[in-house]
């Protein structure tokens, strides 16, 4: 595999993390009550970054496996309907492809329809977003270290 396409799967890897990162700190400032986080400005935040995480990781999985090319990549992946296509190539990661359209079904819908725009505030659900998210990282980091071996 070319070092370019290394360095950048590993820059898309890196930036999902560091948002990532970033949203769970976001949703820690919304403080909770043990049912509802109180402040919806961070929930609002946090829930959209942690989405963007989820995305950044597909792309670093979808240039490792050839699926769309670096250059194509902001390009084409403009609608949430184009990720569930380019998941749909991802033809040599076995079940893990039917996993990866559900997660990314449940984040888009918990976390960037309702946590971002509706302001979901329950802390369950939001959790569950979070979950989600990263459970994607963790497949798409399996998938890097199976293929480069760092």
């Amino acid at each position: 595999m070319n070092e370019e396409i290394i360095m950048e799967v590993l820059r898309k890897r890196d930036l999902s993390r560091r948002y990532f990162e970033n949203a769970r700190e976001l949703l820690k400032k919304a403080k909770e009550d043990g049912i509802s986080y109180l402040d919806i400005k961070y929930v609002s935040s946090a829930s959209g970054i942690a989405y963007l995480s989820a995305l950044e990781a597909l792309k670093a999985l979808f240039i490792l496996e050839g699926v769309i090319s670096k250059d194509d990549i902001e390009r084409k992946l403009t609608k949430i309907e184009s990720y569930f296509v380019y998941i749909s190539k991802l033809s040599r990661i076995g079940k893990d492809r039917d996993l990866l359209k559900k997660l990314l079904e449940d984040i888009y819908e918990i976390l960037h329809v309702n946590g971002y725009y509706r302001s979901l505030q329950d802390k369950k659900a939001i959790d569950s977003g979070f979950e989600k998210v990263e459970k994607i990282i963790k497949i798409v980091e399996d998938r890097i270290w199976r293929i480069i071996k760092i």
